[in-house]
């Protein structure tokens, strides 16, 4: 999803402003459900691979590669950066969890190591 800064400080999704309902981009920030889309995702956060060697010769026992990937991958139809928000600033009393503040994908990540005693 495209963003531009229009010199507001703010960023716009580019889908908004070519939207056929336009509003003053100098409109406080409101509660409202204009813009509420479905959530639903299936998400692999986590897996880990262990490959269990054994003992090599007299001073390795016990050797372990293993391979462990977090974030791997998500299944969703949300065009936001991550489908599940869980921000919190709520305003006038008015709850936000749930709310996507331009919020930061979560970082895929990949570690591979093994495990021995000599």
């Amino acid at each position: 999803m495209p963003i531009s800064n229009l010199g507001t400080g703010k960023n716009v999704a580019s889908a908004l402003l070519n939207s056929p309902i336009q509003e003053s981009l100098a409109n406080p920030i409101a509660a409202s459900s204009r813009y509420i889309e479905k959530g639903d995702y299936l998400k692999l956060a986590n897996a880990t691979i262990n490959y269990t060697i054994g003992n090599i010769g007299k001073s390795i026992k016990g050797l372990n590669l293993f391979v462990n990937g977090q974030n791997l991958f998500v299944i969703t139809k949300f065009k936001g950066f991550d489908p599940e928000v869980n921000v919190d600033k709520s305003v006038n009393g008015v709850p936000s969890a749930g709310i996507e503040y331009i919020s930061y994908p979560t970082a895929r990540t990949f570690n591979f190591g093994l495990n021995f005693s000599l």
